[in-house]
């Protein structure tokens, strides 16, 4: 006789031998997870804990980067996103929108968060081949407006698309699961650093960007389909938090495990590092008291110009984008001449994807040059 726990939580897995079942709220399901084998999660910065951009600060969302590794993308209205505290029981951060300003249902409405895959990551789901493999995917999502959302998985060429729904209680953490069949056919990368596929989470989207064809793949660029509420968009102050999540090259849903920080860490860093603290956010006037400050001094007479060469700690998808900041006023594009005491402006000059370097022509001739600056190297996809 199975002996299952008392008081389970929504999600929560039970094993007993090579059998596993999961709480879905009301009973006991059979999970048929793969056990005794190890499916690697293909998400960066799956428990979104990582946000070196932004810190946890509300920020603007569309087109950027609310997390390390998730992307929003917002048109109807104005919304504002951040990481948040509030997450499912067991976790420790999600993302939260907001809807500040409602917006109207047009035909290119887009309102979703998204992960953007790299082709190398996805070589062994063998896509656009006849071998190609079954995905499982699973998340954490939360609405203040009850309704249907929409998932979906595409290929960046926009040529194929696999859309589901899934229904939300308003103020209630569900945990979505969705098993995904390989797609044989379209255009897939499979190896290098280009963008391959596109996890979305939609809360609003337009009837351009709809299909009437839930749980199959279709030959179109569709992120949601025709039976979407999109009430998320219309509703003033209404909220969507996105938990938790994880897609595995496996034929079903597998435990959501947490690697270390540090491992989770310098997969972000792949995409986007910064030569500031974890949990100070670029930009920020940190001064001399910051630890990650560059610090480097010449002593030549009559200097005009000097160099420094700055490493990574992570090699990087692609040459990065390169932004500097004054080591005492926090200045994008400047450093700082601390023997003149004011900021000047450097010239980035890319070394690959280990290193990059930089020329500063200090406010004044002289004998000794003293530079003080901070960095972020952007290789996002």
């Amino acid at each position: 006789m199975l002996d299952f726990p008392n008081s389970p939580t929504l999600g929560q897995l039970f094993t007993s031998g090579a059998l596993t079942w999961r709480w879905d709220g009301t009973k006991w399901v059979a999970a048929t997870l793969q056990t005794g084998l190890f499916f690697p999660n293909k998400l960066v910065n799956p428990f979104m804990e990582i946000d070196q951009a932004n810190e946890g600060a509300t920020m603007s969302v569309n087109g950027n980067y609310v997390v390390d590794g998730v992307r929003s993308n917002f048109n109807a209205g104005t919304v504002v996103a951040q990481r948040s505290t509030d997450a499912p029981a067991g976790y420790a951060n999600s993302i939260i929108t907001t809807q500040t300003v409602v917006g109207t249902i047009a035909a290119g409405t887009l309102n979703y968060l998204q992960q953007t895959l790299e082709a190398d990551d996805l070589q062994d789901t063998r896509f656009g081949t006849a071998n190609a493999q079954t995905l499982s995917l699973a998340f954490w999502a939360k609405a203040s407006v009850a309704g249907t959302y929409c998932g979906a998985l595409r290929n960046n060429a926009g040529t194929r698309s696999f859309v589901f729904n899934f229904t939300l209680v308003a103020n209630t953490w569900t945990l979505v699961t969705q098993v995904i069949p390989g797609e044989t056919t379209g255009t897939w990368a499979t190896s290098g650093n280009a963008a391959t596929a596109l996890l979305t989470i939609s809360m609003a989207i337009g009837s351009t960007y709809q299909t009437a064809t839930v749980g199959a793949w279709t030959t179109t660029n569709s992120l949601a389909s025709t039976t979407i509420s999109n009430t998320m968009a219309t509703t003033l102050n209404a909220t969507f938090q996105l938990g938790p999540w994880g897609l595995w090259v496996a034929p079903a849903v597998q435990p959501l495990l947490r690697t270390s920080i540090q491992a989770e860490l310098t997969r972000c860093q792949r995409y986007y590092e910064k030569s500031y603290d974890i949990g100070t956010a670029p930009g920020t006037a940190a001064g001399t008291s910051s630890a990650g400050l560059v610090l480097w001094g010449i002593t030549v007479n009559n200097i005009t110009t000097a160099s420094n060469i700055q490493p990574y700690k992570v090699t990087k998808r692609a040459n990065p984008t390169i932004t500097m900041y004054s080591g005492t006023t926090g200045a994008s594009g400047k450093v700082r001449d601390a023997i003149n005491n004011t900021d000047v402006t450097p010239s980035v000059a890319l070394g690959g994807l280990n290193q990059f370097s930089f020329f500063v022509n200090p406010s004044t001739a002289g004998i000794n040059i003293n530079i003080q600056s901070q960095w972020t190297a952007d290789a996002r996809l």
